[in-house]
């Protein structure tokens, strides 16, 4: 029987602010030296209390932050697929779980020798022999601590490379724009958003992802392009090819595919026509789809003009490459972004794509439910 999994988007950017290692430690000693024993008691049972209250302390001063950083740093399984790919992307599901499990590992270690000492203050019997094991106790909790704090450290890292990460708006209509490297698709965010679109860094990628906003009916849509792939399986495909598969695979997305037919793109277009049929068959029967062919001006068989110093370029094998692609997508609209070529009718082609979409998505962010079938989770792929 299928289930569902509820998701809530944006643990990663709610992860704790972890203190660096160092500062840590030193706050806890300073706390706990300022601990004082309890009133009206004689001299040596004044100074097992103290020995006793203040080990106590910088046990918890450790301790209980450590306890709220490894609570605060959810599960793999319990993120949204996209940011659980995310995470996987930018740092590995193995190295998020040990830094945790490390971290745990040292405050179990820690309470364990801060308790063994506090017991022993209270067993002593001199004022001296209180003042010792309270100096060793110290001692030894603050050698535990350092011989594994890199973790700490590490902990924290790993918190700042994940707030980055963009979260996951389920629920605001999203088009993103897929395609080969090159073909245009930022070009289309600029003149599809309203105002300069945003340079999105993420993490593992080596330069800026463009992010448009626009208005329909005064409601708020996202216009994206993403990383450009080339035609090949998924297991060859680097990082940045998997933050598109990761998109498409897990965020509910129109998708207007971009294809280049002006051979300026460094991809040909048999090669782009190989991505199209792969990424179609993947993705078509569960997101809504537009095909656009991309610098039109550029292209004679799409009506459009060159300069003389690319009449080169179309020869009569170009014009049959082109006119393949015309024949194998026959519904694929003409733009041209510098020009504004087809852009009005792209954007009513987008509206009343969106509008029918918009019905699947969820109310809100907490809604999101995926169901737990047979479909290999994005994770599995890497």
């Amino acid at each position: 029987v299928a289930t569902k999994r509820s998701y809530r988007p944006g643990a990663l950017n709610r992860l704790p602010n972890v203190s660096p290692g160092e500062q840590l430690i030193a706050s806890a000693v300073k706390r706990a030296s300022r601990v004082t024993p309890n009133r009206g008691l004689k001299e040596a049972a004044r100074e097992r209390s103290k020995g006793q209250k203040q080990l106590d302390a910088l046990t918890a001063g450790l301790c209980t932050p450590l306890k709220g950083y490894v609570k605060g740093f959810p599960s793999p399984e319990r993120l949204h697929p996209f940011e659980r790919a995310l995470l996987e992307l930018t740092l590995s599901d193995k190295k998020y779980r040990t830094t945790i499990e490390h971290v745990d590992t040292l405050r179990k270690g820690l309470l364990g020798v801060g308790k063994g000492f506090s017991a022993q203050v209270t067993k002593t019997t001199g004022i001296k022999d209180a003042e010792a094991v309270r100096e060793q106790g110290f001692k030894e909790v603050e050698a535990f601590y350092r011989r594994s704090s890199r973790h700490v450290d590490d902990l924290k890292s790993i918190a700042q490379l994940l707030r980055r990460l963009p979260v996951a708006e389920l629920e605001t209509p999203t088009v993103a724009l897929v395609g080969a490297p090159n073909v245009g698709k930022s070009s289309l965010v600029r003149v599809l958003s309203s105002g300069q679109p945003e340079v999105c860094n993420y993490p593992f990628t080596t330069k800026g992802i463009k992010m448009g906003h626009f208005f329909i009916d005064d409601e708020r849509h996202i216009v994206t392009d993403t990383p450009g792939l080339l035609a090949r399986d998924d297991i060859d495909r680097n990082k940045i090819e998997m933050l598109t598969i990761a998109t498409l695979e897990h965020l509910p997305t129109c998708v207007i595919f971009v294809t280049d037919l002006s051979g300026l793109s460094g991809t040909s277009i048999d090669d782009q026509l190989k991505l199209r049929e792969e990424i179609y068959k993947k993705f078509a029967h569960r997101r809504p789809w537009i095909d656009v062919f991309s610098k039109c001006a550029l292209v004679p068989v799409l009506g459009g003009t060159h300069e003389k110093d690319m009449e080169t370029l179309w020869g009569e094998e170009e014009i049959a490459e082109a006119n393949r692609a015309i024949a194998a997508i026959p519904k694929a609209m003409s733009t041209s972004a510098d020009e504004q070529l087809g852009i009005t009718e792209l954007k009513d082609a987008l509206a009343t794509l969106l509008g029918e979409h918009k019905q699947s998505l969820p109310a809100s962010r907490d809604d999101y439910t995926r169901e737990n079938d047979d479909r290999p989770e994005y994770i599995h792929m890497l």
